[in-house]
């Protein structure tokens, strides 16, 4: 696929921002949910067991806030893979650490990152939605990628938390400052203007 193919980073957020606040609250309530699991086993934390259980919950924390089949649909791959299709985009949901792009480890991811597609898909682009983590498995935070393999991708966008994105819109009139001062008077006894309009 040539570069000049490739849709730009600001379609691919407009497309998938109204699935941004999900994807947050699925991989924050995971984190906990895996923390919580290891803490009631009193259980030592196990790095690969963790991401799995996070994993697993955010699939079925996707099912369960379903928006649109037609629109939002999940993929069912092994190990509690996460994959989902908003059109026209392959959303693939991998871990990161250190914010790097994970190896592909098959022929199969290796020609998801090189945009290898089917005839019938020709207009579909593939994402990687990469869950950046700590060494300790804590969730930091989302990154979306158009990727062409590991070391190459063509933009990459850090997917700002809902809280910190959200903006409060305030309004300024300049229009009264046109006013300046109001004389004000009292109402003399008597008047009954304000009455009448009432």
């Amino acid at each position: 696929m040539k570069a000049k193919d490739v849709p730009p980073m600001q379609k691919a957020l407009a497309d998938l921002s109204p699935y941004f606040q999900i994807f947050y609250d699925a991989f924050e309530s995971g984190d906990d949910h895996s923390k919580d699991f290891f803490k009631r086993m009193n259980a030592s934390h196990d790095p690969w067991l963790h991401a799995h259980l996070i994993r697993h919950w955010v699939k079925l924390y996707f099912i369960q806030h379903n928006v649109d089949a037609q629109e939002y649909e999940a993929e069912h791959l092994a190990n509690s893979g996460l994959q989902l299709s908003v059109l026209p985009w392959f959303i693939r949901i991998r871990k990161s650490l250190h914010g790097a792009v994970p190896l592909p480890g098959s022929r199969k991811q290796r020609n998801y990152y090189q945009q290898v597609l089917p005839q019938e898909f020709g207009e579909m682009h593939n994402l990687l939605l990469l869950w950046n983590a700590t060494p300790t498995g804590d969730f930091k935070g989302l990154s979306l990628i158009y990727p062409f393999s590991a070391e190459l991708v063509r933009w990459r966008a850090e997917i700002p938390h809902p809280a910190q994105s959200a903006s409060i819109m305030t309004t300024y009139q300049s229009a009264f400052d046109d006013l300046g001062d109001l004389d004000i008077e009292p109402l003399e006894e008597g008047e009954d203007d304000l009455e009448a309009e009432g």
